[in-house]
């Protein structure tokens, strides 16, 4: 292909504005893009000046409200807690039913739930065996590093 007619293709794309040729001719095929043109820098906007009201000073002593207390027996329960950073799954697939529920008797080593990390499905087992008093996690949930999963009162 002539450099005569790809100068003049490319000042007919100019002259109407276009941003894309494709041209062939025999088994040449040549292709044009215009350059994207940059955008005009933004426009600097005044800023507002903040106007400051004055504010009443604040009492002396607040009074903290007293803590709230876990009930005795949520204090001798075992928490399972996450070994890993994932997605956690209470049944092993879709409309399965679930590993454990509460009030479920678990063996220790026994399937509790599915924690996905880094596309590995890793199953965790039960660090105890006991009755499963509260799931603290819902399925799909994300979870992190040491965050419990379930609560359970050891035999």
């Amino acid at each position: 292909m002539d450099v005569n007619k790809i100068a003049e293709l490319a000042n007919i794309m100019k002259t109407n504005g276009l941003t894309l040729l494709d041209w062939t001719e025999g088994e040449n095929r040549l292709v044009l893009e215009a350059a994207a043109h940059k955008a005009a820098p933004p426009q600097p906007v005044p800023a507002e000046v903040p106007v400051f009201a004055a504010v009443a000073p604040a009492p002396a002593a607040v009074e903290e409200p007293a803590a709230v207390e876990e009930p005795e027996q949520a204090l001798d329960l075992y928490e399972q807690k996450t070994p890993l950073v994932g997605t956690v799954y209470l049944a092993p697939q879709t409309g399965a039913a679930p590993y454990v529920s509460v009030g479920d008797h678990i063996g220790a080593g026994e399937t509790i739930c599915i924690v996905e990390s880094m596309k590995m499905f890793n199953q965790i087992a039960a660090d105890c065996s006991g009755v499963v008093e509260e799931i603290c996690v819902s399925n799909g949930q994300i979870v992190e590093y040491g965050q419990t999963l379930f609560r359970i009162r050891e035999d």
